[in-house]
This record gives structure tokens, C-alpha cells and sequence, in this order.
């Protein structure tokens, strides 16, 4: 008897304790300076005196430089990224807009030069640069986990100096390790659900962004 409430204040404890850690804490740092924690949700971020002398009105969100992103997160991201950034800045360039530029001006804006043409002729002077610094999609049976992280540059168009840095990495998991054989077909049945769940992934990058653009300042 005493074991066992030994074992349950024990439990206890410990949810309380990943409870903690599972709110959301916003951490300013100088360059390197991220560390992450088990069950932490931290976001990371810096923003640069420069962004104070002369904030950003408009910037384009653009294509992300790493090639071996899949598609659908790219789309995810990029949606979210336009959406979110919309509430602090003024006008926003996203990736539809953006997409419909470079055909009308055979431009690609990966090339510096041809990423300066396409601000001059939106009038804007800074672009939002991303990269997907984590991704990770496991599934063994009964437990399945889904893990993305983010870093995102606010940038002057001239001469890329970098005005505002973001990072955050966010998980979420279902199932588990069955604690008897009647619990077996119950983790594998939420960890295959949660695996094959569409709309994950969407909500996933969507948390992940609104914490990011949290930690930068409105200049709408």
C-alpha cells in the first residue's frame, strides 16, 4: 500500500513537473546561444537595433533555400509564415503574390540580384528568409511522433543585414507503451490515427509560427 502511493505521488510529480516545462518560454539570445531541453518549448529570438531605427513596412516571404524540404511543409509554412506576419507588419508579399512576380518578371529570387529587382518593384525593403531546422515523422506501431522546428530571418533587401531571428521546435506524440495486452490495441489505434492525421501537421506549423512572430515587434 505504501509503495504504491509512493509510486502514484511519484507519477504525480512528474506531470506536474512536464507541465511546467510545457509552457511556452520566450528567450532573447546572441548568436548560438539556443539549448533545448527535454519536454521544453522554448523559443529563441534576437532583434537587432536596426529594426528600431527603420522597421519594415512590407517584406516578401521567401522560398526556403533547402532543397530537401518536402513540398507540402513548404506550402504549410509559407502560408503560415504570410498569415502570422500579416498582423505586424503593414503589407505582406506572400508566396502566391511572390509566385506570380517572378513569372510576370522571369525572375528568381533566390538570386540576390533578381530578389533586389523584385522589392524595387514591389517598393519593399526587407524579406522574411526560413529553414526547416528539424523534421521528424516516427511511427512504430503504438507510438507515433511528429516534430518540426523553425528559424526564420527578417532581412534588408540591400544588403541582407538581419533585423529579427526566431527559432522554435515543437512535438506532439500519441500512444505508447501498452501497460497490459488489453491496452496494446488501444496505443496502436491513437498512435496510427495520430500518424495518419492530415490536419497535424498544418496545426503543428501554424503553433509553431505564432510563437515565432510573437517575439516580433508590431510595426502595422
Amino acid at each position: 500500500m505504501i509503495r504504491a502511493c509512493l509510486t502514484l505521488t511519484s507519477i504525480l510529480l512528474f506531470s506536474s513537473a512536464i507541465g511546467a516545462c510545457t509552457q511556452t518560454r520566450y528567450h532573447s539570445i546572441n548568436a548560438h546561444e539556443e539549448m533545448e531541453m527535454p519536454f521544453s518549448r522554448n523559443v529563441y529570438f534576437r532583434i537587432a537595433d536596426a529594426f528600431y531605427t527603420d522597421p519594415p513596412h512590407c517584406l516578401i516571404v521567401m522560398p526556403t533555400t533547402d532543397i530537401e524540404v518536402p513540398l507540402d511543409v513548404v506550402n504549410i509554412v509559407e502560408q503560415a509564415l504570410a498569415l502570422h506576419l500579416s498582423k505586424k507588419v503593414a503589407r505582406v508579399i506572400g508566396p502566391e503574390d511572390r509566385r506570380s512576380a517572378e513569372r510576370k518578371l522571369a525572375l528568381n529570387v533566390k538570386n540576390p540580384l533578381d530578389r533586389r529587382y523584385l522589392a524595387r518593384n514591389e517598393r519593399c525593403q526587407a524579406y522574411l528568409a526560413w529553414q526547416l531546422k528539424d523534421y521528424d515523422d516516427s511511427y512504430i506501431l503504438v507510438w507515433s511522433r511528429k516534430k518540426i522546428g523553425l528559424e526564420v530571418k527578417l532581412m534588408l533587401i540591400e544588403n541582407d543585414t538581419e533585423l529579427w531571428f526566431a527559432s522554435h521546435t515543437t512535438y506532439r506524440s500519441e500512444g505508447g507503451l501498452p501497460l497490459s495486452l488489453l491496452s496494446l490495441p488501444i496505443a496502436a489505434a491513437e498512435a496510427t490515427i495520430f500518424n495518419q492525421d492530415a490536419e497535424q501537421l498544418t496545426s503543428m506549423v501554424n503553433d509553431a509560427v505564432r510563437r515565432l512572430i510573437v517575439t516580433l515587434p508590431d510595426v502595422s
